[in-house]
């Protein structure tokens, strides 16, 4: 997990699925009551008009496009029950986790069942993260779709309707339209992508481009409000359209859900017309440039992949999980896409926009580099869920190493985003890439140097010619700069994010402050202790906490060990302080180089 420990997700690409043709279509209603707080669950009825079948699988989610996660919504499913048209019981079966089967229903008319919400619910195995889970509290209630909603199995193409219950002083934030209390849904992949946000919420709207812009924020403590954010909001899609152009949506929704008890894991999930939000709850002014990052990548998802993306990706099996090969397109480039825009639209400087670049680096050093970014994108649900992170990191830095080379053969006629543009107009929402062939098709638009790039940087696991290529816009990359300064030691080791909880991995046994510890690989990292204080590692004081201490204090790190609790105590040694995948302005780039920067920093 990313050493901030957030998470940025993807969207679902709410598309008609090709299968609808084949489906009858049924009058769908679901009631929502939201009202039994006390239970920490919704209490959702089904009705249904015009089944005819002799039998029903109805199918909760077993993941969600773009969460790159088994979610198992079934696991917070219970007195699930069907009835006829007259009202009397029929037969049902649990097949599996995520599946009931009814019995007898040529005549169903009503399903009802109960759902735990996932911010109060103890899991142990495939946690949900808070962006794509499901609330209800005292002043608030959030509802990520697939968490609360199933389908009938054969019509997940069919309309909906839906109707919720819930204090008449709340309010309401949703991206879907609503007639008379009713919100429709054309399908049920385009219900799982918008979220209902309810509750004690501050609201502002304005206009961007001809895209009226709604902002809802809820806040625990009413440290942040719409209001506050608008400003913000507003200056980064600014940018936004400066970077694609015309926004290619009439409508978007930011859904804000600030408050103080989120796990570590926290970030953001977008969809076609909103995106939600999941953050720590802290003044705004300190929290402001994450907002407005975070605000930035998830809305240029209605690029990518809204307007591109693969048959993968529009017909989205909810079922069991299957992966995209092109996660480095839809997450990386969208990553890169988010900076860019701030960079060329005056939102950030470009120490600040190095910074990051930097930052990026050092987080993927945190990584397997054996891993290629297509590799990556494909174990994503499963055998790699620890490194999925590094597609922001790596995906991203990679992104824009091939926005560069593309300017470098182009001579600055064509940039990443011109290609990205180019193939929004040719595919648009409704029309999908081939899985198997995008890489081909992007060559064939560029130039053929580019297959050497993809093989190398995307397919393959080589080093990026970061250096070479940073010199072309006179910049100085150093992989590792010595500063002449010196700090602490606590220890040589390396932290994966692994549910929910930091794991140690690659503990150096040479290194002398391990030697004290005997810290050992696979520790769960709980706590720092040093002086009078002993604070968790997800705490956020914990990091100036750490950089206090001093060569020869004592300090001691808290590990968990086979169920067991040890405190590891050690005196904190010296090094010198070295900055890793350090960018810097040359002092005299050439005209050339200053050319080039200019293609790359403020091309349109």
């Amino acid at each position: 997990m990313r050493f901030v420990f957030y998470v940025y997700c993807l969207f679902l690409v709410g598309l008609q699925n090709p299968a609808a043709a084949s489906e009858n279509k049924l009058k769908l209603t679901y009631q929502v009551d939201l009202t039994k707080l006390e239970t920490d669950s919704f209490f959702v009825v089904l009705d249904i008009k015009g089944f005819s079948s002799d039998s029903a699988v109805f199918q909760f989610a077993s993941t969600a496009p773009g969460t790159y996660q088994v979610m198992d919504v079934g696991r917070f499913t219970g007195n699930f029950r069907a009835f006829n048209s007259s009202g009397i019981s029929l037969p049902v079966y649990r097949i599996s986790t995520n599946q009931y089967v009814i019995k007898n229903a040529q005549t169903l008319g009503r399903i009802s069942y109960q759902v735990e919400d996932t911010y109060d619910t103890q899991i142990t195995e495939h946690p949900v993260y808070p962006m794509s889970g499901s609330n209800l509290e005292n002043d608030n209630a959030l509802v990520n779709s697939q968490m609360v909603f199933g389908f009938i199995k054969g019509h997940q193409s069919n309309p909906i309707q839906i109707k919720f219950n819930y204090p008449k002083d709340w309010k309401v934030g949703a991206p879907l339209e609503v007639s008379n209390g009713l919100y429709s849904a054309q399908t049920y992949d385009e219900l799982v992508d918008s979220p209902f946000m309810f509750g004690n919420l501050s609201h502002a709207a304005s206009n961007v481009g001809g895209t009226n812009i709604h902002i809802y924020c809820y806040s625990q403590n009413g440290m942040i409000t719409a209001d506050s954010l608008k400003a913000g909001m507003m200056n980064m899609l600014t940018a936004a359209e400066k970077f694609i152009g015309k926004l290619p949506v009439k409508h978007y929704t930011f859904l804000f859900h600030f408050r103080k008890d989120l796990p570590p894991a926290y970030g953001a999930w977008e969809h076609s017309y909103s995106s939600f939000y999941a953050m720590p709850e802290t003044p705004f002014r300190e929290s402001a440039e994450q907002i407005l990052s975070f605000a930035s990548h998830e809305f240029f998802h209605i690029i990518t992949p809204l307007n591109i993306h693969s048959e993968i990706v529009e017909r989205f099996n909810f079922e069991k999980p299957v992966p995209s090969q092109h996660l480095w397109l839809y997450e990386g480039t969208t990553e890169w896409a988010a900076q860019m825009m701030q960079i060329r639209g005056g939102l950030i400087s470009q120490d600040e926009f190095t910074r990051r670049i930097s930052q990026k680096l050092n987080i993927n050093d945190g990584y397997r580099q054996d891993i290629s970014l297509v590799d990556l994108s494909l174990g994503s649900f499963d055998k790699l869920t620890s490194q999925y992170i590094n597609i922001y990191m790596k995906g991203a830095v990679t992104a824009m190493m091939l926005d560069m080379r593309l300017l470098e053969l182009s001579k600055g006629k064509t940039s990443l985003n011109g290609v990205i543009q180019k193939l929004s107009k040719k595919y648009g929402p409704k029309k999908a890439f081939s899985e198997k062939d995008f890489f081909d098709e992007f060559v064939k638009m560029t130039y053929p140097e580019i297959a050497d790039f993809i093989n190398r940087y995307i397919k393959g696991v080589e080093t990026l010619p970061l250096k070479n290529t940073l010199a072309l816009a006179g910049f100085e990359y150093m992989a590792d700069y010595k500063t002449g300064q010196f700090t602490s030691s606590r220890g040589d080791f390396k932290l994966d994010f692994v549910n929910n909880a930091l794991v140690i991995r690659d503990v150096n046994p040479a290194d002398s402050i391990n030697m004290q510890l005997g810290v050992q690989n696979g520790d769960v990292l709980m706590k720092i202790k040093y002086k009078d204080e002993a604070l968790s590692l997800f705490d956020p004081h914990t990091q100036s906490l750490i950089r206090s201490i001093q060569p020869r204090d004592t300090f001691t790190w808290i590990v968990m060990r086979d169920g067991k609790e040890f405190e590891l105590t050690a005196q904190a040694g010296q090094k010198e302080v070295s900055v890793k995948h350090r960018i810097a302005s040359m002092t005299e780039p050439t005209k050339e180089q200053m050319e080039f920067r200019k293609w790359w920093l403020n091309n349109r």
